[in-house]
């Protein structure tokens, strides 16, 4: 496929995908600094298994993606690359990525 759309896709509702900056490791550590700030853990959550901030961490990330493709490849910025973020593991996990033509 030379042309189109990437989409990729968590079926996990305690992980997410997005886009941001892979050039500087202190974008990570201040991400989850922000997530963990925005969320923090809370002894009022009534879900049994104990895991509220890493559903309410995944619904604000999001569980997919859409990547535009051009001459066959994702078009990303130049600091982009795209997060797996796991919030509740690790764990097995999988992904899935549809190409479609446009």
């Amino acid at each position: 496929m030379d042309c189109g759309i990437c989409l990729v896709y968590s079926p996990h509702t305690t992980a997410g995908i997005t886009i941001n900056e892979n050039s500087d490791p202190d974008v990570i550590h201040d991400l989850l600094l922000g997530l963990d700030t925005a969320f923090p853990e809370d002894n009022r959550y009534l879900h049994a298994e104990g895991n509220s901030t890493a559903h309410l961490k995944a619904t604000s990330i999001g569980s997919s993606i859409m990547v535009p493709v051009e001459h066959g490849k994702l078009v990303l910025g130049i600091w982009q690359d795209i997060y797996f973020c796991e919030f509740d593991g690790p764990r097995q996990r999988n992904y899935y990525c549809k190409l479609m033509a446009g």
